[in-house]
Parts: structure tokens; sequence; C-alpha cells
């Protein structure tokens, strides 16, 4: 098992053999956006298909100008990713808005990092991102307790990770996705409490710090409910696992005042 490394970091990393955390084997999962019929299935993803109606809220993160993981916009202010994503305090931006990761949209610096305080691979692996200035969007509304998600609810993930299973470049520009469904709500260990997802593309290099949409059974809409965190090299299986939102709120609602 492996953690969705950003792209550069993952590509010098020689073939990982599946790990088992906690009793549960990983696989990396690919997931796609709700509704979107107009997605061409392709076998290039790993697995999945390219998103053709507008995320606003999807942002691509760059790190000194080169992309390296994928994120979500969830305020004026606040960007969603995983704090792997992040190593480094400074030095970061993102595209928001667009399907393409390297044009189009609106770009945001980042002026502020915080990591969760408890981060430890792959223990709360989720971190948010200050923009230096505010941009006005529409944002991902999100999962904020365990009655907003459940087994077998149906789920999209999106990523602009890796199309090979070997995780090799180049990246795709385009937004990709896959569809399925939610195989756990607590899957792992007590270390790594996560949401996990089985669809019909899996995550690779790249995909990290990711959305799991999944449909809320309350609400009966769809929630970004996690942040992918691990996933398994080589790709193919359709599993991964997202930090779940709602086991964090507390800390997320305390750094960015929602």
């Amino acid at each position: 098992m492996s953690r969705l490394l950003p792209r550069r970091v993952a590509l010098l990393l020689g073939a990982l053999a599946l790990v088992v955390l906690g009793g549960l084997a990983a696989n990396p999962v690919h997931a796609a956006p709700p509704g979107d019929g107009g997605g061409v299935i392709t076998p290039d993803i790993v697995g999945g298909g390219y998103a053709t109606t507008g995320r606003p809220w999807i942002a691509a993160l760059h790190n000194n100008g080169s992309f390296t993981c994928t994120s979500s916009q969830i305020s004026a202010s606040w960007i969603l990713t995983a704090a792997h994503c992040v190593p480094n305090n400074s030095g970061y931006s993102v595209r928001i808005g667009s399907l393409n990761r390297s044009s189009g949209g609106t770009v945001r610096t980042i002026d502020q990092v915080a990591r969760h305080p408890g981060f430890n691979w792959p223990a709360y692996d989720i971190a948010l991102l200050h923009m230096s200035q505010p941009f006005a969007n529409s944002y991902a509304p999100m999962a904020k307790t365990s009655a907003d998600f459940a087994v077998n609810q149906a789920a999209t993930v999106y990523g602009w990770g890796s199309e090979h299973a070997d995780w090799s470049g180049p990246l795709p520009e385009r937004l990709k996705f896959a569809n399925g469904y939610v195989s756990s709500t607590s899957c792992a260990s007590s270390v790594m409490p996560a949401i996990c997802t089985q669809t019909n593309g899996s995550v690779a290099g790249g995909d990290s710090g990711g959305p799991a949409i999944v449909l809320s059974p309350v609400t009966g809409t769809y929630l970004l409910s996690g942040v992918c965190a691990v996933g398994h090299k080589p790709a193919g299986s359709g599993w991964a696992a997202y930090t779940p939102i709602f086991r964090h709120w507390s800390w997320i609602a305390g750094v960015t005042g929602l």
C-alpha cells in the first residue's frame, strides 16, 4: 500500500508490492463526477473517463509552477487537499475551476499551509491551504457528519493523476473521473479510519488530495466526503482510501471559520 504521492515523487519510486494496513488490502481507486454522463469511458485513467462538464470547485495544486496534486475549493479563501501533498510551507498555487490542469480557470497563490497537527501518514492526511486573495465561487458542499454517507452509496472520484498502472507520465491535461460506490465507511485500522471506495478506475500518482463525492443518504445530494490519501502501485483494482472529512470537521471549522 502506498500513499498517492505527488507526481514528481511518485516517478522516483520503483514498483511497490501490495501491503496490508490494519488487515485491509489497499488498492487504489479513481472516482467519477456524479452525473457526468458526458464523460468518455476510456482505458486510460487508469480506467474511468474524462470530465466534460464544469466542476467549479476542482483545483489543480502546483508547487513552484509544476502540477503536484488534485484539490478542492471549500470557501472563498480555503482549499482542501492531502497533507502529504504539501510538505513545505510555501511555493504553492492553485488553478481553480478548469477541467485542464495547466490552463483556464482562476489562479491563486497560497500564503498559508495548515496540515492537520496529527498528520503522520496515513493518519490525518488532510491539509488546508489559504489563498492570498479570496475567490468567490461555487464551493463543494461537505459531509460534516457520519450520517452523510453509508456503505453502497454512489461515489465519484476526480483527479489529474497518471493514466498508467505504473504511475508513469505524461499526465492527462483533462480532468478524469471514475464512478462507483462506498465499499467501507471505516476501513483500514483505528490509526487511519478511512472511507474506501470501489470504482471503474484506479487512482495513481497525481490523484492525491482529490475529492470523493458521495451521495448522501440524508440529503439525497452529492457531498464532498473524503480526500484521496492512499493508493496501490501498480494501479488497476479500482480501490482507494480517502481521509473522511466528517472526522476532522471540528479542526476544519476551527482553522477556516466555516
